[in-house]
């Protein structure tokens, strides 16, 4: 077995210590790859699937395996009820859910949004799995204190897609909506005083406040005509994110966000 020196390529491409820098690179198997400079060298993670490249029990992801395990399980007795994740299982999971935030944080740098929300949204499925089914109490709380960051991360991405479409009005509609999902998590979990000085929420709100700034003097009177539309053609999933749109776009109600 050979082994390769990285000097000449850490020289090449030296660590900033107050920058996120990523690169794509296509891989001598002709796949994209993405590559993350950090202090002591280079983190390399596949596009695609897991970052680490793995296959756990010949799925995609983890998540993917244990959600088959459930639908088997449930199909298999008619209820979720038994169903449980081992301390083993639980910890895999996480260690999951940190390799899918080292992508999302590259894909954020590199402003691929679309992808940002597809490993969000896996991160919060297993924070939701662990939750819901870890066995041992430590299990089902020791990802919650993350949630809301993945949520930000998750409304800043649905947020910057809508403006990449010209829609600053939907992403102002995701941004509150984001900050609702974290203020109903603290609330949920009993830290309502954190909440009050949450981050996450100083910098949704930020981005909300340059966000009204983009929307047009008339987007109320569009947004109403399109939820008219939405309504009569049944489409309820548009008509549902309109309201909320005009919700937001109502200057007695943006103070409340």
């Amino acid at each position: 077995m050979s082994y390769i020196d990285l000097q000449a390529t850490l020289q090449d491409w030296p660590y900033e210590p107050e920058k996120i820098s990523v690169r794509k690179i296509l891989g001598t198997d002709e796949t994209v790859r993405i590559q993350m400079r950090v202090e002591l060298g280079i983190l390399q993670m596949e596009s695609e699937g897991r970052p680490d490249g793995l296959k756990p029990h010949g799925c995609d992801t983890l998540l993917a395996f244990h959600k088959k395990r459930l639908t088997k399980h449930q199909e298999r007795n008619g209820t979720i009820l038994g169903f449980g994740l081992t301390r083993q299982e639980c910890h895999a999971l996480r260690v999951e859910a940190s390799l899918f935030y080292r992508r999302y944080i590259a894909l954020f740098v590199l402003e691929e949004f679309a992808n940002v929300l597809r490993d969000t949204l896996h991160s919060l499925e297993i924070f939701d799995l662990c939750h819901e089914y870890g066995i041992d109490p430590e299990d089902r709380v020791a990802l919650e204190e993350f949630r809301p960051y993945v949520l930000m991360m998750n409304a800043r991405a649905l947020a910057y897609q809508a403006l990449e479409e010209n829609h600053p009005a939907s992403a102002l509609a995701h941004v509150n909506r984001g900050i609702l999902s974290i203020r109903a998590h603290f609330d949920r979990t009993g830290h309502v005083e954190t909440g009050k000085g949450s981050e996450e929420i100083k910098i949704l709100r930020s981005l909300a406040a340059e966000l009204r700034a983009k929307v047009p003097a008339d987007s109320v009177v569009v947004a109403r005509k399109a939820l008219r539309a939405a309504i009569e053609q049944e489409r309820f999933e548009e008509a549902a994110r309109l309201r909320d749109e005009l919700k937001n776009l109502d200057p007695r109600k943006r103070r409340s966000a």
